[in-house]
């Protein structure tokens, strides 16, 4: 992605994150308790698709900003669109297991989302995350890049206690796709922009923008 350039790297993070400057101008400032999330909402995998990339990439979406070389894309439903309803601030986080998911759209005139989750490989090299061990959520209202692993253990923790089941293996059968690999997340999201234009769209500006050739090509 660092080839993109500047201006619309800057544009397509704060489109499809979330990620506003009030964040940066009162990191302290507690999450509002006013929205009441209900962690078993719906949310129902459409399509997931294990990647691998060339070169690491970094996952903003968590407070220690990780690296990864693996992952999956996913294509989720979300029945409660309010949920998704595009907010200047806090917002309730969407988990995937114990992982801040990275929204790559903002889904809430269509109400898919298209997201990327990091994952560990195993020893054969294939993607290590079984999604019908892993339960899909919204947690509490925050700040993504303010969330930190421990944070996002608890919440998994806490939405298991309410209930929320992990996607049954009959349905991450229909939904997983084979492994693909990427030089690069900008090939990634290039990709993932395809997904996006079949699922959401109408983001036609967000599709356009990850389509941006790469500079000196």
């Amino acid at each position: 992605m660092n080839r993109i350039t500047t201006s619309t790297f800057v544009g397509l993070f704060l489109l499809a994150s979330g990620l506003h400057t009030l964040a940066q101008e009162t990191p302290d400032e507690p999450a509002p308790t006013a929205l009441t999330i209900n962690h078993t909402s719906p949310v129902r995998l459409v399509m997931a698709r294990p990647f691998t990339l060339d070169a690491p990439s970094v996952h903003h979406w968590r407070a220690e900003r990780p690296e990864f070389h693996a992952g999956m894309a996913l294509v989720l439903q979300v029945e409660d669109r309010s949920l998704i309803e595009p907010r200047q601030g806090f917002e309730p986080v969407l988990y995937v297991g114990s992982e801040t998911a990275a929204r790559l759209n903002v889904g809430y005139d269509s109400g898919y989302l298209v997201v990327l989750i990091p994952a560990d490989l195993d020893a054969e090299g294939a993607v290590d995350l079984d999604l019908s061990k892993t339960p899909i959520f919204f947690g509490d209202p925050e700040l993504p890049e303010r969330v930190k692993a421990k944070d996002a253990r608890a919440q998994q923790a806490r939405a298991l206690e309410e209930g929320v089941q992990a996607p049954s293996t009959a349905v991450v059968e229909t939904a997983m796709q084979r492994q693909v690999r990427f030089a690069d997340d900008w090939e990634l999201h290039v990709w993932a922009a395809n997904l996006i234009e079949a699922y959401s769209p109408q983001e036609v500006d967000l599709v356009s923008g990850l389509r941006v050739p790469r500079v000196g090509r």
